[in-house]
């Protein structure tokens, strides 16, 4: 059997497949760098000219840097009428990081809704389900999360939400440090290309 592994027809063809799945590997991560920084801040991205008609609610998976912030900057500027926080974290802190203003603590009390079992994306997108069910208002959301998240959130949110919503996402920080932090967003990027193709495979 090991002599067949030797044969040079099979290293031919087994160098070719490589080759092959290794330039398809390299031409869909140019596909997703794209993706990521032409057409999604272009075509698909939230913005302040955007006009949403209806009850929009404003969903944030927990996890990245200012998506929280970002999410209740929304809510309390009018761009939406509720805000889910989706994820593991403490409430409790939550709000006490936000008390000490007047508008926003006050927004807490009456627009504010707490999902704490969600502990990835797939989760995030089943919790918020159920809440729009208890929500039927809500036509739209708004979905909060990290440049590099927005894509596979999207795929995974529009699989999984039964609801007739439209999904406008936004990146929760508008300019990223890539200069000074390359490599990190490197690590990010690549790391959810390969999660991207996995839930383009599994997702069901």
């Amino acid at each position: 059997m090991y002599l067949i592994f030797l044969r040079t027809g099979f290293l031919k063809s087994y160098k070719k497949i490589f080759s092959f799945f290794l330039l398809s590997l390299i031409a869909g991560f140019l596909w997703w760098t794209l993706l990521l920084f032409n057409t999604f801040p272009k075509k698909v991205y939230f913005n302040s000219s955007t006009q949403i008609s209806g009850i929009v609610g404003i969903v944030v998976p927990t996890g990245g840097k200012n998506r929280i912030e970002k999410g209740v900057d929304l809510l309390s500027k009018g761009y939406g009428d509720k805000l889910l926080i989706s994820g593991v974290f403490m409430s409790s802190e939550i709000v006490e990081k936000f008390s000490l203003e007047k508008e926003k603590n006050e927004l807490f009390k009456c627009c504010v809704f707490f999902d704490q079992k969600s502990k990835n994306t797939l989760e995030n997108a089943q919790e918020v389900d159920k809440w729009l069910n208890e929500n039927k208002d809500i036509k739209s959301i708004i979905l909060v999360t990290s440049y590099y998240h927005l894509p596979r959130s999207i795929m995974i949110f529009e699989k999984k939400i039964t609801s007739d919503v439209k999904i406008y996402p936004v990146t929760a920080i508008q300019n990223n440090n890539f200069r000074n932090q390359f490599i990190f967003h490197l690590k990010l990027i690549i790391s959810e290309y390969f999660k991207v193709l996995y839930t383009i495979v599994f997702l069901r």
